[in-house]
């Protein structure tokens, strides 16, 4: 609350007490008497003399208690409120004093309920004490004389503060005790003429009164004009000697100032100013206007502007009489606008040689209130003003540097000590606060892209929440510009600059200060004040050297953070990679991957999902943060990609993806955030080798701003880390399978190799062997001898297929061919019924070629059926051959073939060659196939040796022409009839 506020409410107190307290008393005097007694009051007032900047003095106070004698202390108190309150009215117009409430209202109230509450006092402790007129006069005169001069003391105190009521106490002390105090025992003679005499002798004493009146207001000007000039001497070299011994502080010689200025002339309303020997900034440094005090006050004044600008440029004091009659003759014009603008004032600059350092002006609402003498007496204080606010000037800039300094020392020691960036920033702003007293002060680092990020800042409160939201770019707002252009800023007055962001209503001035390091701006540092034009040149310039120190901290601090933050990824990847490596088993993997995360980076859930080859299912492995019914509904369930499209991008474009909105974006994966609850994810791809395993995924129950590098650099890391693992395991797993695969293998080509003859049937006069080579660890050919009575048959035959299927198929078809053969058939029939058997039995669609012969070894006679099998070649004594072959088709094929049989007869000495088209079909490295001829060739070239030396050397030449490699199964049967 105001001052003005708090000393009408104590006038408007005062009175309500006052004229409560009389109403309550009812007076009972006639309105004769009462106007008679209030005319006198009124004409005793009207001729009372005023030393500003005192309240007018007279002798009222004899015409109040002879009243309160005469009449009883109830209706002297009636006169004197009446007298108090008319005369209070009127005073502001006899005066010239400015037109207010307080003036014209709460003033006037305030004298009549002060007069009223004295005598009503003094009445009431004389009937406690039981004395009666004209001996109640001993307790009227302390109690009225007090309480007065209190109340005023009160009025003066809240009026101006401290200063006020000193000022106002050494100007009218004097006056209060011999013109007020020292008349008031006439007022007992007063009271008795009234009482004892006639009214002629009562108004004859009246008129003796206002002739005494008369004589002290004459008797005080005249001693006033006697005693100015030694008393403006004595005052001078007074205040000479209080600045002198002033303490070295400007602001304590501006109240000097003042104090000794009201003792010369009237102050009511005076300024003292100060210029900023840098810029053009005023600062009001005591500012009473109508004898209250009003906080300091700080504008830009340029040289020449108004008043106290043209003193500035000047050098030169300035009396107004009249305003109103000398405003077009004025050297320069009052910058102030008011609807009740000052009449009269003295205007004197401080001077310091050459140089205007401030002004002193005293106004006032009456003309011709100020002469030469007044001026010149107020030039002499300010010169010697100057002088000494100059020096204490000069010592505060010395020590102010000197504090500084030490200050920027103490403060670089400590922040260049700080190495951590989250501690380093707040203790900045908070170390810049305590030795330097700016608040508040703002650090915003410089981030990509090309953002100001605010770090921290010694607001509180709504302050700091308005400050701290979001981030600048770079031109945004005075920070932005600051750190765009790379100078400091200084605003005066923000409200007049458009670039300013008004993100608090306390700020009036701003200082925006780049963080340099080097060519690169790092930030800006940001002091804020709720005073108009606070920050000038000598802030700048320790606010300078600070910042570059600032600016190397933060470069050192991220530098350490980076190295830091870099060893702590180091080691959290070791970690992931010991913890990998020490799993056993791809489902031990599995548990440990979705456990890391949570551990390291504080995620609420992972989960670890596989895809498939071309990424048109996921299926969950594992998971972490999830509770039992969750897993059991979650893991091993398969989902679609199309169901879950996050997932699907990641694993088809192998980037991590953050979904920093999940919770209101489920759609993105519902398998995970409908039934989990997450607000943000991280999904990463589990990649390895140019193949997607699967993804990892992160889960926040919070939402997430934004990931830092650090945590994607770590993210990424553990997800490299846990692909190659999972690699690695699914490899072994594979390789484990696989073994289990090629043992299970070699057990089946036992197998197969045990369903082969073990032994060639040893006929007289025959030679026969047999091969089988599988390009596999199994295959698909096969052969077979039996004896059939007289008769010997034998088989060869190639499934469709290789490998296991093929081995499996050749197994079957051996046993139903054999089966069939057995009861003697011949070889079309035999064939044609294991065609059926074989049809019926199997539903793979792969077929076998056969050919099956039936010799009799005492003739030579070969029966014979090929049904789609390569026809065996018979290569004849004389040298001729002939392909062994009869029309039909292979079995599993058809359900119901047909087949036909043929008759040959192998002389002594022919030779029987019977393959599969592994032999034939073998490729050389340029691509060309074996063929027929290269056998016969070899069967030719051979065939006088015996069947195991024909099949080692048909063996050998594939061998040198393959290079060693079997593309399909080989199988060779040679049956050769000796010679005679």
């Amino acid at each position: 609350m105001s001052r003005e506020r708090v000393l009408i409410l104590y006038c408007l107190a005062v009175a309500v007490i006052g004229w409560c307290w009389l109403i309550a008393s009812a007076p009972t005097v006639m309105p004769v008497v009462v106007g008679l007694f209030v005319l006198l009051a009124l004409l005793i007032e009207f001729l009372g003399f005023r030393i500003p900047p005192s309240d007018p003095h007279s002798l009222v106070g004899i015409v109040v208690l002879a009243a309160g004698l005469a009449l009883g202390t109830t209706n002297g108190a009636l006169i004197a409120a009446i007298a108090g309150l008319i005369f209070g009215i009127v005073e502001p117009l006899l005066y010239h004093r400015p037109r207010s409430l307080y003036l014209f209202g709460a003033r006037p109230l305030f004298r009549s309920g002060v007069r009223a509450i004295a005598l009503l006092i003094g009445g009431a402790l004389a009937g406690v004490l039981g004395l009666a007129p004209p001996w109640s006069l001993i307790v009227l005169i302390p109690c009225y004389a007090l309480t007065i001069q209190s109340a005023r003391a009160i009025r003066e105190g809240i009026q101006g503060g401290k200063t006020g009521l000193t000022t106002w106490w050494y100007s009218s002390w004097r006056s209060i005790l011999w013109a007020e105090i020292a008349p008031l025992p006439f007022a007992a003679l007063f009271a008795e003429v009234y009482s004892q005499l006639h009214l002629a002798y009562f108004l004859l004493s009246s008129g003796a009164l206002l002739a005494m009146t008369i004589a002290v207001r004459r008797a005080v000007q005249n001693l006033r004009l006697q005693r100015r000039s030694v008393r403006e001497l004595a005052l001078l070299n007074e205040a000479s000697r209080a600045i002198i011994r002033a303490e070295l502080d400007a602001d304590a010689l501006s109240e000097l100032i003042y104090r000794e200025a009201s003792k010369v002339v009237d102050t009511s309303s005076f300024h003292l100013g100060l210029f900023d020997p840098e810029s053009d900034r005023y600062t009001l440094v005591v500012r009473v206007q109508d004898r209250v005090r009003l906080p300091r006050l700080t504008v830009n004044l340029p040289v020449g502007d108004g008043i106290v600008g043209w003193m500035r440029q000047t050098g030169r004091a300035l009396l107004v009489e009249d305003f109103a009659s000398e405003m077009a003759h004025l050297p320069a014009r009052p910058r102030y606008q008011s609807d009740r603008p000052p009449r009269s004032g003295i205007y004197v600059p401080l001077l310091n040689g050459e140089t205007v350092i401030g002004s002193i002006s005293i106004q006032s609402y009456q003309p011709r209130t100020f002469d030469t003498d007044d001026m010149r007496v107020l030039s002499l204080i300010a010169d010697q003003a100057a002088v000494a606010i100059s020096k204490a000037r000069a010592y505060h800039d010395a020590n102010q540097r000197a504090v500084q300094l030490q200050a920027i020392h103490e403060v670089s020691e400590r922040i260049t000590a700080i190495l951590d960036p989250d501690e380093l920033l707040p203790s900045v702003v908070q170390l810049i606060r305590e030795h330097f007293g700016y608040h508040p002060v703002h650090i915003f680092t410089l981030d990509e892209p090309q953002q100001l990020i605010f770090r921290a800042s010694t607001a509180e409160g709504p302050a700091l929440k308005s400050v701290s939201t979001g981030a600048l770019r770079l031109g945004q707002g005075l920070i932005g510009n600051a750190a765009k252009e790379g100078k400091p800023l200084i605003i005066d007055d923000v409200r007049q600059d458009t670039r300013y962001i008004g993100d608090d209503a306390q700020t009036r001035s701003e200082l925006a200060v780049p963080l340099r390091f080097g060519d690169r701006i790092v930030g800006v540092l940001d002091l804020q004040s709720p005073e108009v034009c606070r920050f000038g040149s000598r802030d700048l310039s320790v606010m300078q050297t600070l910042a570059d120190q600032i600016a190397v901290a933060i470069e050192s601090a991220r530098a350490f953070a980076a190295q830091r933050e870099e060893a702590w990824t180091l080691n959290a990847l070791l970690q992931v990679a010991e913890n990998i490596a020490s799993t056993s088993s791809l489902s031990e993997l599995l548990q440990t991957v979705v456990r890391l995360p949570p551990l390291l980076l504080g995620c609420d859930r992972c989960y670890c999902i596989f895809t498939d080859r071309m990424h048109t299912t996921f299926t969950p492995r594992s998971a972490y943060g999830l509770t039992e019914a969750q897993r059991a509904a979650f893991l091993g369930v398969r989902f679609a990609a199309v169901d879950a499209p996050i997932l699907a991008d990641v694993a088809r474009s192998v980037f991590p993806t953050p979904v920093e909105d999940a919770g209101i974006r489920r759609y993105l994966c519902p398998q995970i955030l409908e039934p989990f609850g997450g607000q943000s994810l991280l999904v990463l791809p589990l990649w390895a080798r140019g193949v997607t395993l699967g993804v990892l995924v992160i889960d926040y129950d919070q939402v997430r701003a934004t990931f830092t590098t650090r945590e994607m650099t770590l993210y990424n890391g553990i997800a490299n880390q846990i692909a190659g693992a999972l690699e690695t395991a699914l490899l072994a797993q594979e390789a484990a399978e696989v073994a289990r695969l090629e043992e299970e293998l070699q057990v089946a080509r036992g197998v197969q190799t045990a369903l082969l003859p073990q032994h060639v049937p040893q006929l007289e006069g025959w030679d026969a062997a047999a091969d089988w080579r599988s390009a596999r660890i199994v295959g698909g050919d096969f052969y077979d001898y039996w004896h059939l009575g007289g008769q010997f048959g034998f088989v060869i035959a190639d499934v469709s297929d290789k490998g296991v299927p093929a081995a499996m198929f050749m197994a079957l078809s051996r046993s139903l061919v054999r089966a069939a053969a057995l009861d003697g058939s011949l070889p079309d029939q035999a064939l044609v019924r294991a065609n059926r058997w074989i049809t019926r039995d199997s539903e793979s669609g792969m077929f076998v070629t056969i050919f099956y012969g039936l010799i009799e070894p005492l003739t030579g006679k070969l029966t014979y059926c090929c049904a789609g099998h390569n026809p065996p070649l018979l290569l004849r004594v004389d040298g001729s051959f002939k392909e062994l072959t009869t029309p039909g088709i292979a079995l599993g094929v058809l359900e119901e073939i047909t087949l036909h049989h043929a008759v040959v007869e192998m002389q002594h000495g022919d030779l029987l060659v019977c393959y599969t088209d592994g032999v034939t079909e073998s490729f050389d490295e340029h691509g060309e196939q074996f063929g027929v001829a290269r056998l016969i060739e070899v069967a030719q070239r051979h065939r006088h040796e015996s069947a195991d030396a024909i099949i080692e050397a048909i063996n050998e030449a594939l061998h040198r022409f393959s290079l060693g490699v079997i593309y399909d199964d080989v199988t060779l049967v040679v049956i050769r009839r000796e010679s005679l």
